[in-house]
């Protein structure tokens, strides 16, 4: 399973390597591939291409999207008899945190041979990711799919903040018309608000809702420290010093405590105090 993040309105073509027991192999026959939105409505279907014979590297050519969203992309194939499918997944996004060039560059430049596009892709992701965990907002426009309990009351508090707008309301199992969705008031500090003041009806786990959620972009700190933490990742473990250490002695005797991360940390000075800052400035969306 893997997770790629497509820029909004630009084609891309997926790939997937099927392995059995950690050896590539090809499908006995063609592999086919769907690919949906997360409320199951088909997107594109078809076969997928087959590369080299023997690398068990097929690929899809995924068509543009001009709204923010996020698929499932199923490949199926025959191993062994046996029908397999694997499950990877595509975001829509309206930006990242940086670009991949920008971030080669930074001196010392990136080997491209040791750290391909594809490396810097993954990392990026898991960067953007850490870093909106610890700041508690998107930097720039994302989709989600949330499940939530109403209370009865005419007002929804989400689990994120920068709203940007509310796309479809499902109450429990009940899509609502578009005139019902567009009367919900937004509010960027991540509360819903039905205007006529009827409650949203009280129960578990029985309101689906998609949003988009995120900043137009991200401030240039944050992009700056990004691109710092990007490197610790992808160098992390190029370094003598054990991974469990917290201090360590130089050769010329000197202690040196080192900065542990942790959830709320990457465990980067620089990079902490950009992320934790940009928590004080999301409150301004309240």
């Amino acid at each position: 399973m893997s997770l790629v993040r497509v820029l909004v309105t630009s084609r891309v073509t997926l790939s997937h390597l099927f392995e059995v027991d950690g050896v590539a192999t090809d499908a006995a026959a063609a592999v086919n591939v769907a690919v949906k939105r997360l409320d199951g409505t088909t997107v594109t279907t078809g076969p997928a291409t087959v590369g080299t014979v023997g690398d068990g590297i097929y690929t899809f050519d995924l068509p543009e999207s001009a709204t923010l969203d996020t698929y499932t992309v199923d490949w199926v194939g025959a191993f062994g008899g046996a029908s397999v499918t694997v499950r990877d997944y595509v975001e829509i996004v309206g930006g990242f945190l940086f670009g991949l060039a920008e971030a080669r560059s930074m001196r010392p430049a990136l080997d491209p041979t040791k750290y391909p596009l594809s490396v810097l892709a993954e990392k990026r992701i898991e960067v953007e990711q850490i870093a909106e965990r610890i700041a508690g907002v998107a930097f720039v426009p994302r989709f989600e799919r949330v499940r939530l309990s109403g209370r009865g009351t005419n007002q929804l508090v989400m689990p994120r903040i920068a709203l940007r707008a509310l796309r479809a309301v499902r109450v429990d199992g009940t899509d609502w018309a578009a005139p019902d969705v567009a009367a919900v008031a937004v509010s960027s500090s991540g509360v819903l608000t039905r205007t006529s003041g009827a409650a949203w009806p009280a129960g578990w786990d029985n309101i689906i809702l998609e949003i988009e959620h995120g900043l137009d972009m991200a401030p240039e700190e944050i992009r700056t420290a990004g691109k710092v933490h990007l490197r610790s990742r992808l160098t992390m473990g190029d370094t003598s010093v054990p991974y469990r250490a917290i201090s360590f002695t130089s050769g010329d005797g000197g202690v040196y405590r080192l900065s542990t991360p942790s959830r709320d940390r990457t465990g980067i000075p620089d990079v902490d105090a950009a992320y934790t800052g940009q928590q004080i400035d999301a409150g301004g969306f309240a």
